[in-house]
């Protein structure tokens, strides 16, 4: 039964006839539209065009950081392998055989007793 009761669906639509002055008013404000639509699509695309090269310089900061950083890393490396060649260096001089090569050839001789130093207020003593 509620079906009954709706309105029809379709009704015939007729265009509406409006005076000669209503239509010059109407397609001023049309026109006057369009010139705010262009100056919306001027102001977004200037907006678009500032986002991009924003976005371009701060791609260019970050490539420039990139380069300093390969940079330092090079230079980092290069000090690592200076330092391994010096303690190579280091460790092999203090090897036992060459420091008693160092010493035999400072005029060192081997002793068969140990002698101690101790050092007391007044007078340094030598144990032995």
């Amino acid at each position: 039964m509620a079906i009954l009761a709706l309105p029809a669906l379709t009704r015939p639509r007729f265009a509406v006839k409006r005076p000669a002055a209503v239509v010059d008013e109407a397609q001023t404000t049309i026109t006057v539209q369009r010139l705010d639509t262009r100056k919306f699509m001027l102001l977004m695309a200037s907006a678009v065009t500032l986002n991009l090269l924003v976005i371009a310089g701060i791609n260019i900061l970050m490539t420039q950081d990139a380069f300093t950083l390969q940079e330092l890393k090079s230079q980092r490396n290069t000090a690592m392998d200076e330092k391994d060649a010096i303690l190579n260096l280091v460790n092999a001089k203090n090897s036992p055989v060459n420091l008693s090569k160092a010493a035999i050839d400072l005029g060192m001789i081997p002793t068969s007793k140990i002698g101690y130093l101790s050092y007391s207020d007044k007078e340094i003593m030598v144990s032995k």
